[in-house]
């Protein structure tokens, strides 16, 4: 029979065997490979699986050569990665919703090794927002990031452009481009973006959820691809989007799994900013640059991983008083305990008698956020700090 390979193959032939299936869908592969490994699947399914009531699965199966489309898996240079098998995203290996097989090009292993923050948007961009997205694509990456976005038009695009030109800065401590699409990974979809692709699979990793030749036409191809976006960012930032699209479906997967959400502020006469203003009303973080993002992730790390600092973000007005404020000096005559460790009279050092925001302190001192809270909390624990709202000041 054709669909009964004579030589030993891979578990992840059958399980591309398997996801190349029209009528078992996604729900029904994660059902199949949930109780038996994918080479036991495939053969229950030509043999007449129970669940396939009108042998729709095993017509489909006959038509299919499984050493043949290994062997096409093999010439694209497509790997198969299985849940619950090695190599599989561990960030997805708990998510209620996770492919059940993912199909990828380059290196899985860049999903691991970086932390992760997932940069969408609309694709009718306007100047202001591809130029945000590629900023923070570009300082992302510099700072160890791993971009994650669709790929398509618009904002996702420039984000991925950013990431290659940091990751290209700063290598080999840069953070690789994660690209997720929603069609074949041997059918670059929008068609312009083809070598984007190419440069994404090169740096870092592609990743689906499709099988080979699958068209990303289909509607429910792009709102299943963006709900493995959120899940894979430990941070979902939108760029800029209109009041209903894609990028409000990544940003509320995320709100489903407690991942943090931030925003670009963007004019309110805007339409591609009116979705971005709307998720800054209901509460999701402002982001104004790269210093915003990296202040989320570390706090949703919680410091296991600390990313590298970005450059002091430019002077901000806060008030009339801003722009002069300099940190108070630490006087002998102020009478402060002699237990003080060198750390916390350093950040005592930089704290004003007027409020000071964290991130000016994060920037000041190159720590990450839990150091650096931690110290204001000891301080704020002598009685020599005040915090609120994100604000320091001396006591």
């Amino acid at each position: 029979m054709g669909n009964r390979p004579s030589g030993r193959l891979p578990e992840g032939a059958y399980a591309a065997a398997l996801a190349a299936l029209p009528p078992l869908g996604p729900g029904g592969l994660r059902t199949l490979l949930a109780d038996a490994a994918a080479e036991e699947a495939w053969a229950a399914v030509v043999g007449g699986h129970p669940d396939d009531r009108e042998c729709a699965w095993r017509s489909a199966a006959a038509r299919i050569e499984v050493s043949d489309l290994w062997a096409r898996h093999r010439a694209e240079r497509v790997g198969v990665l299985v849940r619950g098998r090695s190599g599989y995203p561990e960030a997805l290996v708990e998510d209620p919703e996770a492919p059940a097989v993912l199909f990828h090009r380059g290196d899985p292993v860049a999903l691991a090794r970086h932390p992760r923050v997932t940069l969408v948007g609309t694709r009718s961009a306007t100047r202001y927002g591809l130029g945000i997205a590629a900023q923070l694509g570009s300082e992302l990456a510099a700072a160890g990031v791993a971009v994650v976005s669709g790929l398509a038009l618009g904002i996702d695009g420039a984000a991925h452009e950013g990431a290659l030109a940091g990751w290209a800065a700063s290598r080999p401590g840069g953070g690789p481009p994660v690209g997720v699409v929603a069609g074949g990974l041997d059918d670059p979809y929008p068609r312009r973006h083809a070598r984007l692709w190419e440069r994404v699979a090169e740096e870092g990793v592609l990743l689906s959820e499709a099988p080979l030749g699958a068209r990303a036409v289909p509607r429910w191809r792009f709102p299943r691809r963006n709900r493995v976006l959120a899940a894979l960012g430990e941070v979902v930032v939108v760029v800029e989007c209109h009041v209903t699209g894609g990028s409000l479906l990544t940003a509320r997967a995320a709100e489903r799994r407690g991942t943090s959400v931030g925003a670009v502020p963007g004019s309110v006469r805007s339409p591609a900013s009116a979705g971005t203003n709307d998720l800054l009303a209901d509460g999701c973080f402002v982001v104004r640059d790269t210093a915003d993002v990296l202040v989320a992730l570390e706090l949703a790390r919680a410091a296991v991983v600390p990313v590298r600092p970005v450059v002091a973000r430019r002077s901000r007005d806060h008030g009339p008083k801003a722009a002069g404020r300099r940190a108070t000096p630490l006087r002998a005559e102020d009478g402060d305990p002699p237990t003080l460790s060198a750390s916390d009279r350093r950040v005592l050092e930089m704290l004003g008698w007027e409020p000071r925001p964290l991130e000016e302190l994060l920037a000041a001192t190159g720590w990450s956020v839990g150091e650096t809270a931690a110290a204001l909390e000891r301080l704020a624990a002598a009685g020599l700090a005040d915090g609120e709202g994100g604000w320091w000041v001396r006591r």
